[in-house]
């Protein structure tokens, strides 16, 4: 599978609460505007509650090690939040993820 078609699993995986289809490093380092994780099961133990989510008007972009990934999370009060994570790629997992949003 290439590094696009992980990613899009990847977000299935979010919107179905479906931890297999993640395809995550166990040394994964994520970072966001709100803190960082320096592994997969620190991520996962944070961020997991917030699986189940349906991501809205999804765009990834994808080149060699890379892909990016536009999003809207629908927010508690019924807005979205307008987000940006960019995910790189080692031996078929993902290794790194940046999350970028305003945080106002």
């Amino acid at each position: 599978m290439d590094n696009l078609e992980t990613a899009k699993k990847y977000y299935e995986g979010w919107e179905t609460s479906n931890k297999e289809l993640l395809n995550v490093s166990p040394e994964l380092k994520f970072t966001s505007p709100d803190g960082s994780f320096p592994g997969a099961k620190e991520f996962l133990d944070q961020c997991w509650q917030f699986s189940g989510v349906k991501f809205q008007n999804k765009i990834f972009l994808s080149g060699g090690d890379n892909v990016c990934v536009k999003y809207d999370f629908p927010m508690p009060d019924g807005t979205a939040k307008a987000m940006i994570e960019w995910l790189i790629f080692k031996d078929g997992k993902i290794t790194n993820i940046e999350v970028f949003y305003n945080n106002n």
